[in-house]
């Protein structure tokens, strides 16, 4: 052993290698990061069912609003169907994916039930970050603490077919 520790200290130190420290767990499974930050917020919500799981089943994109409708969480999956990345919408309205064709029906739909905290299943014209349309399947949620009271907003999205 003790000559094999020898032999590969040799090799490595001909090699012209900087060792960096592993500085991030980047690497590992978005998903894995996405689960944690999830269960962080869902913990304060009174109904346990698993939006997320459900929205990897399902094969859409989550995102969740605070009581004031700023988006807190989206899966890290969101650039797919928007061209955004995560840093981009966090903390912004959900109103930016919404553009000059967008149904003004559609938008007093979604916002009467917003603002009746009421769940509601839409089909809206969305944008990308280049500026392509997409028809976006909205199905939403209230989400209320242990006392009643409103605290977030989860929405299912995907491409509608």
């Amino acid at each position: 052993m003790r000559n094999y520790d020898n032999a590969c200290a040799q090799y490595y130190s001909k090699l012209k290698l900087k060792c960096l420290p592993l500085t991030t767990w980047e690497f590992r499974s978005y998903s894995f990061s996405d689960a944690i930050l999830f269960k962080r917020i869902q913990s304060n919500w009174n109904t346990k069912l698993d939006y997320l799981k459900q929205a990897q089943k399902e094969n859409r994109e989550i995102i969740v609003t605070d009581k004031n409708f700023r988006i807190i969480f989206v899966s890290n999956t969101i650039s797919k169907i928007s061209g955004y990345h995560q840093e981009e919408i966090l903390g912004k309205s959900p109103r930016m994916f919404q553009g000059e064709a967008t149904s003004k029906v559609t938008r007093q739909k979604i916002k009467t039930a917003l603002t009746q905290l009421k769940p509601f299943k839409e089909v809206i014209l969305n944008y990308r970050k280049n500026g392509d349309s997409y028809w976006c399947e909205i199905e939403a949620y209230p989400m209320f603490d242990k006392n009643g009271s409103f605290i977030n907003y989860v929405a299912l999205e995907k491409i509608a077919s």
